[in-house]
């Protein structure tokens, strides 16, 4: 990061960042096989580099400051996963499961750009102005595979090399908004803010030439590897250039906050607001399935959903500062909901919308200084999160049930507390510990994706959990060092379900107890 004030009003920031994720296989595991045990015909990988480069501007106005923000990101993923598990549920195929995979290339090209006017008026009035835009461009190269032993073995031959299916795409999306919030104080115990956005989202899919599905006889990989059927691959079917359907949305977001203090130690607000997601577009989009072609044809995707949120809260601290004290309530009403459905023949995933949902909730935080140098924190949050509108036609589609609990915990929290003391020669020592507790959530909705009298057989729930975490620091003057333990009575909880039924290992479990050391220096 390098920083430029080339005046006291303007200042020039620049920053750039690399990551590199690269793990050898997925965390996702089968716990009836044991501990960490999973199953995949090759390792599963998830795996990502990205690079991003920001520039922010800044200038002092005698009014205002103007904010000028430009990012451009760079995103090359790999998601090579093992699909077996879409099949071994088909009786009418009794050789599966078969070897099928997908790697999946994907590469996101990312930039952004808001630009805001905050004001620093004196008075009752004070704005902020702005606008954002965005453009993406995200490539995904589609590479269905068996494996070359099981070729092999089943007397499958002709293919280039274990790939059946090639298939390249790419999707454009972009968003324009301009956005306004305008502050008047009443008096210094109360004020009203409104605000308002108004954006315009666009998302576009495209099948590019080339890349092809290998065939015999009219048939295709799945035929032959499920029926135990020798035969040489001769046709080799390229795609053509396709565009999908342009998805559009465009409305406002509105806000509309009171804050009230009644005195110098509480302050309290009510809050309404509204939102919509962007467009989904869904990259099979018109797909037949190639195991089942009267299965469900893909659809073009998902169109806006709509949010509105009501909360209400309040915001306290007591005692000098030793006491503080956060809650809050909120009733959010969701509808045309965008949801993800599976296609049963092949498991394809896709995009949809679906009727209506409910979330209501309270959340509270507490803190205290009991003594110099020491604080202890308590969290808590209860959701209540239903499905409550839903016809015949989206349960069938997306397995939902009406009354459905989403996948939320209805009941989290944490306890944290942390003393410091003087080691001498200008070093401090820091002993700190939490736990936080998460509840049990679904892991998806309960029925067959086009199938909804039939219970889906990937449903799920994580179980509830308590992860407890301890650390011990030293800090002498820029120098840090701490010494720490992270899930420390080696809970082995199922925090995480994988919805989709192609995964045979679809559990994710909390990362066994570690223990590590974490050096900084800090100018």
């Amino acid at each position: 990061m390098s920083l430029w004030k080339p005046t006291d009003r303007l200042s020039i920031r620049l920053l750039g960042s690399y990551e590199d994720s690269d793990p050898k296989d997925s965390s996702l595991t089968s716990p009836s096989l044991g501990r960490e045990k999973r199953i995949s015909d090759q390792p599963d990988r998830f795996t990502g580099k990205q690079t991003i480069f920001n520039g922010t501007l800044e200038y002092e106005f005698d009014f205002a400051k103007l904010t000028s923000s430009s990012t451009y990101s760079d995103f090359d993923q790999k998601f090579y996963v093992d699909l077996a598990g879409t099949f071994p549920k088909q009786p009418a195929y009794p050789g599966a499961p078969i070897a099928f995979g997908l790697d999946a290339d994907a590469y996101d090209k990312v930039f952004v750009q808001e630009t805001r006017l905050v004001s620093s008026l004196e008075g009752p009035f004070q704005f902020t102005l702005g606008g954002f835009y965005m453009h993406r461009r995200r490539d995904v190269d589609y590479f269905y595979r068996s494996n070359p032993q099981f070729l092999a073995e089943r007397g499958l031959t002709g293919l280039p090399d274990q790939y059946f299916q090639k298939q390249f795409t790419h999707q454009i999306s972009e968003e324009l908004a301009g956005f306004g919030e305008l502050t008047y104080r009443f008096s210094p115990r109360f004020w009203l803010t409104g605000g308002m956005r108004y954006g315009r989202t666009t998302a576009q899919g495209f099948t590019e030439e080339g890349g092809y599905l290998a065939t015999a006889f009219g048939f295709n990989y799945y035929t032959y590897a499920l029926l135990h059927i020798a035969v040489k691959f001769n046709t080799f079917t390229p795609y053509a250039a396709t565009t999908g359907v342009k998805t559009e949305g465009s409305k406002p977001s509105w806000k509309l906050s009171a804050t009230f203090k009644p005195n110098d130690d509480l302050t309290t607000y009510a809050t309404f607001s509204t939102g919509f997601r962007a467009p989904i577009v869904n990259a099979f989009a018109g797909r037949p399935s190639l195991v089942d072609p009267t299965d469900i044809i893909i659809p073009f995707g998902a169109t806006s959903d709509n949010l509105k949120s009501y909360e209400i809260g309040a915001k306290g601290r007591w005692l000098d500062g030793k006491l503080t004290a956060n809650a809050a309530a909120y009733w959010i009403d969701w509808s045309n909901i965008q949801a993800q459905a599976n296609r049963v023949s092949d498991s394809v995933q896709f995009a949809t919308n679906i009727g209506a949902a409910r979330s209501k909730g309270v959340e509270v935080e507490l803190g205290l200084i009991p003594a110099p140098d020491v604080f202890i924190g308590v969290n808590a949050a209860y959701n209540d999160a239903k499905i409550t509108k839903l016809s015949a036609t989206e349960a069938a589609i997306s397995g939902a049930v009406l009354g459905h609990r989403l996948s939320a915990p209805r009941l989290q929290g944490s306890v944290y507390a942390s003393y410091g003391f003087d080691l001498g020669n200008d070093a401090k020592g820091t002993f700190a510990v939490n736990a936080q507790y998460v509840g049990p959530y679904n892991s998806s909705f309960p029925n067959t994706p086009g199938n909804p009298n039939l219970p889906l057989s990937t449903f799920g729930r994580t179980d509830g959990y308590v992860n407890t975490n301890i650390s011990f620091g030293v800090k002498r003057r820029a120098f840090s060092a701490q010494l720490y333990v992270e899930n420390l009575f080696d809970d082995h909880s199922v925090v995480y379900v994988h919805p989709e039924a192609f995964l045979v290992s679809r559990f994710g479990t909390l990362r066994p107890r570690t223990v590590g050391i974490r050096l900084g220096y800090g100018l």
